[in-house]
């Protein structure tokens, strides 16, 4: 009963942030285009094509591209229950994508389809020791809030944390294969020293970085 009253307040909480912010989706500060949610490359095509990439080419993905892959990622696809694209611990929803490019980083809000601008720094280069993270024109950074798992040990929320994000992440694999772009998920971020550049509370973590990006050439 306890896991029930959890997921019908979620869910409520989900709902009420979904409408409330629906009417002034026009004025939402960084707004995304709107998502592609339909057609595309069939799953068992982009399966085929899934892949790790480290080696990206110096074109930029613009706006269109991100947003339909950040819904992708971890998207609204249920709007009458504010539910995502990918699952998570006890519909928690305890994920949160940061997008770090040249301009600076942003902060992807499913509920509006926006990316909100919260750093006007280039971070890439600092996002892990692995050099090659540096050079793919966006990059994804993936935070828990440890406090919307609150009902989970510690080592429940870091594990749980983990396996959420690499589901989000393998959305943005077979999304990537589909339209031609290349990524990899990266565990050996530089955690701690994200968590002080987002200037990230206690309760929050970060627990993998993604580089997307077209792949080089050759």
């Amino acid at each position: 009963m306890r896991m029930l009253t959890r997921r019908l307040f979620l869910a409520s909480a989900a709902m009420a942030g979904w409408l409330s912010s629906k009417a002034a989706l026009t004025n939402t500060p960084g707004a995304l285009p709107t998502a592609r949610k339909s057609g595309g490359m069939g799953l068992l095509d982009a399966l085929s094509e899934r892949r790790s990439t480290r080696l990206y080419s110096d074109r930029t993905i613009d706006d269109d591209i991100l947003s339909t892959l950040l819904w992708c990622a971890f998207g609204v696809n249920r709007p009458e229950s504010g539910y995502r694209t990918a699952p998570s611990w006890r519909s928690s929803m305890e994920t949160d994508i940061y997008v770090a490019d040249a301009g600076g980083v942003r902060k992807f809000d499913p509920v509006t389809q926006s990316a909100k601008s919260v750093l006007a720094q280039d971070i890439r280069g600092k996002a892990s020791p692995q050099p090659f993270i540096g050079t793919a024109p966006t990059v994804l950074v993936y935070v828990a809030d440890r406090f919307r798992m609150y009902e989970a040990s510690e080592e429940e929320q870091i594990q749980s944390a983990h396996v959420d994000a690499a589901i989000i992440a393998q959305n943005v694999y077979l999304y990537c294969a589909s339209v031609g772009l290349g990524t990899c998920l990266v565990g050996g971020a530089d955690k701690s020293g994200l968590a002080q550049i987002l200037d990230l509370p206690e309760s929050q973590i970060v627990t993998f970085v993604q580089p997307v990006g077209y792949p080089q050439a050759g």
